[in-house]
């Protein structure tokens, strides 16, 4: 019984490390990189505010210096970090969260 607590206690420090460790060779993914890596971004067209947008869809996206940033129809924007090791991405939110890309 006091194995479960013990193993609990030893995964909550080892799989943050493990998590740094292999975050830790990750870089700004590249524009070409991040366009490669994310279907139908040669649909998207530029417009004159410097965002793209694909026909029918009224968010815009703009792919630059590791982000990609959403632009909504009320003109708020919402951006993440794309992080890469040449194999895996990783988006990056505000708040620190990580989810694969």
């Amino acid at each position: 019984m006091r194995t479960l607590p013990a193993l609990a206690g030893f995964l909550s420090i080892v799989l943050p490390a493990m998590a740094y460790a292999q975050t830790a060779n990750m870089r700004a993914a590249s524009e070409a990189e991040i366009r490669q890596h994310l279907p139908g971004t040669s649909e998207l067209k530029e417009a004159s505010n410097g965002y793209e947008y694909r026909e029918g869809n009224e968010n815009g996206y703009k792919i630059e210096n590791g982000q990609v940033c959403v632009r909504f129809p009320d003109k708020s924007t919402d951006c993440v970090s794309v992080k890469t090791d040449g194999k895996n991405f990783q988006m990056i939110d505000r708040k620190g969260g990580r989810t694969r890309f």
